[in-house]
This record gives structure tokens, sequence and C-alpha cells, in this order.
């Protein structure tokens, strides 16, 4: 029998009406009322922060937006941040090997991909020296995270270039909220080994919270890609006066990953060392009760170090005449992760009340990224970029049924053209708990450092002066902006009784002067003496996106929801790859993706969650061709009372239920079934 979205849907289904009376018989049993108390019955509308930089409900945002709350973050049993994205509607999270993760939003999406926005309590993490963020050098565990904020759609009216397509906001537990110490030790499949420490506490006026964290595993038996990863961070909050509020986040990471491709069976994997730290701190003064002013400086470094080859290994790679050797320095330009990179940002926020129907805020910042790679740019020593913006969004409530959202963001960079990210919103409220939106926005990405920089090759030695033996990318400093125009009608509807709400988008996404890169046969290069050509990157690629997506919870009695998720997503475009011709871009990301979350606290000590996942077949950029796919996970968790207020929890974690194994990304990059064993200790 074919398994489909709507068979999935309709078992699913069938699920939780087999489930509900069972669990109402548990919950009477363990004392669990099945009506709701007051305080459900009043939940409000649930508000964001991310999309627009004030503080607005759901019903007022102008553009869709995904919240995964500490709830459902447990109920997936997801031990990585990019598989808890998957819950996300549009959103494409796979491994590209055992233990490299990524996400994109409705993007080209490869190995490494860019255009979207990602930022750990409002400061960003994203790479400027691989265009990317590269998430196991972040540091965070998922038992950091509070909760996430996913806007679906361009936020560069907002955030900037980087939020091209989309944005996310990491949201780390706070200390005024949770206090005590926990204790985790996680164990499994791939000889996985975990260690998890955290202490909240607070003291007068400062709350800070602690934690260290430890991974390591053997990797797939296939190609022997271990990792392991260590990471402190410290966070809190110290509020000097009534009116002075000072957040801080540091913290620092380091460890080692396999890279290569797993497109071969012959293919060879390297090790990469990273060492990674970032300090934010946001000061917030509230000037009255219409305005409040918040300063914030961010800085993020990496260093990151990948093993070289030998001149007379990359002779063999050429096939080459080992005589050659003498000629080569010991570079080695396939090592795409090696290099050095610094972020400093410094901005100044002003939100201001105007009167009971109109309220804006608008600010400024400026950015300056350093980096220095001796394979991805060579011969250039450092690079850099400078970044100032001007942000600024106007809330508007002209009828009590109406909120107009005006926004944008200036932006003027040192290596590329100004340009400026305008969005406009109109939601209008059917209901107290739910409205219709229609947004416009044009968005611009300037080219990333890496891209307008990147230069790598195999070099001569001391001697030839450093020439290039053989060219393999060389910079473009003519690239321009890629360009979004975009069109999204909206639906969110909450019941706020239940706390089950539906949002469905549909929406139109043109990209022009979209930067990737191609093959250029240039065989009167004088600083190529192989005269074999090399690759540049351009605006050579066009491409439209149409689809719709929605997102579903269902929670009918105080213990049990059903969260569920689905996207379709029509790609139609093309690249011009030079000597290599017009290459299509249709069917690049899924045409289907869908997911699923049950979660039900049995009793107070005892819950569990089930998660299914579906994928239809796409030719990923770099990954290829991959079959579509069915996915289950189960984690089931039972808690024991201690002395006093501490606890003891064990939790069974298991991924890949029925061992249905598919290739993620690369062919050879199988995902079997995989299990966990989790203790915690809460004092």
């Amino acid at each position: 029998m074919r398994w489909t979205p709507l068979r999935t849907l309709t078992c699913f289904y069938s699920l939780i009406g087999a489930c509900l009376p069972l669990s109402a018989n548990a919950a009477d049993t363990a004392g669990i009322e099945s009506g709701f108390t007051e305080e459900d019955i009043f939940i409000d509308i649930p508000q964001v922060f991310s999309v627009t930089r004030q503080t607005q409900k759901l019903t007022e945002v102008p553009a869709a937006t995904t919240i995964l709350s500490q709830s459902e973050i447990q109920a997936s049993g997801a031990r990585r941040i990019p598989d808890l994205l998957r819950l996300v509607p549009g959103m494409h999270s796979y491994s590209v090997t055992t233990n490299r993760a990524t996400a994109s939003y409705h993007g080209m999406s490869d190995d490494h991909p860019g255009r979207m926005e990602v930022m750990l309590n409002g400061h960003s993490v994203y790479l400027p020296l691989l265009s990317t963020v590269a998430w196991e050098t972040i540091g965070l565990s998922v038992e950091d995270i509070d909760y996430i904020e996913v806007v679906r759609g361009s936020n560069a009216p907002a955030y900037g270039s980087n939020a091209f397509l989309g944005a996310i906001n990491i949201v780390t537990k706070n200390p005024l909220t949770e206090s005590g110490t926990k204790l985790i030790a996680t164990g499994g499949s791939l000889h996985t080994q975990e260690y998890f420490a955290s202490h909240s506490e607070s003291l007068n006026s400062l709350s800070y919270r602690l934690s260290a964290n430890y991974n390591e595993n053997d990797g797939a038996d296939t190609y022997n890609d271990s990792a392991h990863n260590s990471a402190i961070n410290l966070s809190g909050t110290y509020t000097p006066t009534v009116t002075d509020t000072v957040d801080f986040n540091f913290g620092f990471s380091r460890g080692s990953v396999e890279l290569g491709q797993a497109d071969d069976l012959d293919n060879n994997f390297t090790p990469r060392k990273h060492d990674a730290n970032y300090q934010h701190i946001r000061w917030n003064r509230v000037l009255d009760k219409n305005n409040d002013l918040k300063v914030s400086f961010t800085h993020n470094y990496l260093d990151l170090e990948e093993v070289f080859t030998s001149a007379a290994d990359a002779l063999v790679f050429f096939g080459e005449n080992p005589a050659f050797a003498g000629f080569l320095a010991p570079i080695q330009p396939l090592g795409t992760e090696h290099g050095t990179m610094n972020l400093y940002d410094i901005e100044a926020e002003h939100n201001l009340r105007i009167n009971p129907t109109l309220s804006a805020v608008w600010g400024v910042g400026y950015r300056f990224e350093e980096a220095e790679s001796a394979t991805l740019l060579q011969n250039q020593g450092e690079v850099t970029e400078e970044k100032w913006r001007l942000f600024g969004n106007l809330q508007w409530k002209p009828t009590a049924a109406t909120t107009v959202n005006a926004g944008g963001l200036f932006e003027s960079t040192s290596i590329s053209e100004n340009h400026f990210s305008p969005r406009l919103a109109v939601n209008y409220n059917l209901s107290q708990s739910s409205a219709l939106r229609a947004s416009a926005t044009l968005a611009y990405r300037t080219p990333s450092l890496l891209a307008k920089n990147s230069a790598s090759g195999y070099l001569g030695s001391v001697a030839s002066g450093y020439e290039y033996f053989d060219l393999i990318t060389t910079p473009n400093y003519d690239l321009d902006p890629e360009k979004l125009t975009s069109y999204e009608l909206g639906f969110f509807k909450q019941w706020p009784k239940s706390n089950s709400h539906l949002d469905i988008r549909v929406f139109t996404e043109h990209i022009s002067n979209g930067v990737n890169s191609y093959y250029f046969a240039d065989n009167g290069n004088d600083y190529d003496l192989l005269n074999d050509g090399f690759r540049i990157s351009d605006n050579i690629a066009t491409w439209r996106n149409m689809g719709a997506e929605f997102q579903f919870k269902y929670q009918p009695v105080r213990h049990f929801y059903v969260l569920t998720n689905y996207s379709y997503l029509n790609q139609k475009g093309q690249r011009d790859r030079g000597s290599r011709g017009i290459d299509t871009l249709d069917e690049r990301t899924p045409l289907h993706t869908a997911s699923m979350l049950m979660r039900w606290d049995v009793n107070e000590q005892l819950w569990m969650g089930l998660s299914q996942y579906y994928m239809t077949d796409v030719n990923w950029l770099e990954g290829g061709q991959r079959d579509e796919f069915h996915r289950t996970d189960f984690n089931i968790s039972k808690t024991f009372k201690l002395k006093g207020a501490s606890e003891l929890s064990t939790r069974l974690i298991v991924e890949n239920l029925f061992n249905d194994a598919y290739s993620e990304f690369y062919e050879h990059n199988l995902y079997d079934r995989r299990a966990y064993l989790q203790f915690q200790l809460s004092l």
C-alpha cells in the first residue's frame, strides 16, 4: 500500500479518536480534570516579537509565524535544533552527513543554505565566512531552548539581507522562570554519549542561568564520520533600577566534525575543528509608559581548522607527475571550511506608542565583518565588510477590526549597492481570535562576503611567488543584490479555550538576480597554469515559488494535542552555468512536505510523544535526486518523585521507529532506526 499525505492524516486522526476515550479514563484515574481551568479559558492570542521588532498578537503580524513551544520541543524528541524545524510548514530540514544537519525555507537548498536569518535571543549567528549557519558551532543544546519563533516568508524589512526568505529566533530558557539544577545523561546509537548540566538562580536584582554540554558519537559505519562538541553558555538579567534592564548572553563552544560528501562510497572524510564564542548584551530603559529604548552589542568569533592535503596528495588528485611536488605549496583548496571570522554589531532601537491606534519602532545599526582564510580567500589576507542599516515599522489601527503594518529597512554596505526593503500588510479581524492577512514585500539580499571574495586554488611554492598552479574559484566584485518580490494571503484562527489554532498561508515569491556559481572555461588565463577553467559566482539564477501552507493544532482535552503541518511548494526557474549551458531549477525543493506531532500526558509523571514526517522526492542542488520518505519518531518519559522537590526522569527516544531506512540529501547518507536512553535529575 502506498502512503500519501492524505492517508497519513487519516490514520493519524483515527489514532486520535482511539486515544481520546482512553486518555480521559487515564486522566480521571490520575486525578486530572478533563475540563479547563479559568487560566485555560482566558488564554490570550499568542504574541511574537520577531516579525516587526514590536510585540504583536498573531492576529496582527504582517507575516505568517510559527511558534514552537517548550511542550512541542519536548514531545518531538529532537536532539538537534534543525530537526525541530521539521515541525514548521515550508521548512526543509535534512542531514547532510551523520553529524551535519541544516535547514532552509523555500530556498534552492544545497549543503550550505543561506538566505535565512538565524538569531539567538535576538542576535544573529549567521556566518559571513561560510554564508550560512553552521549549527554544530553554535554550542546550544535543545535542553537550553524555551521556544522558537519562525517567520515564514521574507523578513528583510525588519532584519536585513540575511532574512531574505525567512527568519528564526531561538529563545533560551529564562532564569526568572526556571530555578534549580538539572543533570542529563544520554546514550545510544552510533555510540552516542551526551551530558548536560544547568543551574538557574535569582539573587536580588540578578538572575542567571549557566549550562554546559558535551556530546560525541562515532558516526555511520560507511564513513566513520565522527564528531564531538562541548559548550558553555551563560545568560541572565540584571535590573539595577525599576526602569533599567540588562540582558546578557555569553557562549563558548569547541569541537570537531568530519567533513565530506556522502555521494560516493570511496569518498574520504576529513576532520574540521571549530573554536567559537559569542557575547551579546542588551540594555533596555523604559523612558515612560509610551516609550522605551534598547541598545545592544554583539560579537561573534569563529575559528575553523581543516586538515590540509599535502602537495603530493594533491598531485594524485590531478593525475600529474610527482615531479610537480616541489613546485606546489601545501595548500588544500578543496577544504571549504578553514579560516577565522569576527562579527561586531551595535544597534539602537526606539519603541513608542504615539496614541491608542498608532505605535512604531525605529532604529539604526552598524555591523562590521572580517574574515581570513587560506583556502576560501587565498592571496587576499583579511577581507572586511561594513553594513549600516536604518529600520522601522508603523502599526496603525484605523478601526477596531483593522491593523495596518508599514515598515522597511534601508541597508548600506561597503561591498555592494545600497537598497531599501519595504513591506506593507493589512490584517482584518473577523473576530477577536481570527484574522485575514494580505501583505506585499520587496526584499534585497546583498552578496555575502564569501560570494564576492571567494578565491581558491592550488598555489605554487615560495620560489614561484605563490602563483596559481590550478585556479579553482575566483572573486567577482561586480555581484548585484538578489531581489525578491513576494505576495501572500493568510488566515489565522485561535480557539483560546482549548489552546488550538489554524494558520493558512498562500504565497507567490519571485527571485531574480540569484547568486550562484558556474564553470568559466577561460583557457587564456595567465593565473591558471593548467588552463582548465575555474568557478565564479554571478547573478545567473531566476526562480519563482508558488504554494500554500497550513498549520493546525488541535487540543480537544487539556492533556492531549496534535500538531499538523503541510506545505505545497511549486518551484520553477533556471540558471545560466556558462559553458555548461542552461540548468533548470524546477523541483529543486520538495513539492510536498508534511509533519504531525502528538503529545499525550497520561498523568503528571508519564507522557509520550509521537511524530511523523513526510517529504516527496526532490533533486537537491548538491545532493542529487532523492526519493520520498516517511519517518516516525517516538519518545516516552517517566518521572519519579524523590526526596523534597527533587525528581528523576527516564526517557526513551526512538528515531525512525519502523526502521524504514532512507537516503537524506546524499545517496549514501542513510538514516536508519536509532534509539537513545536519557536520564534527568532535577534538584
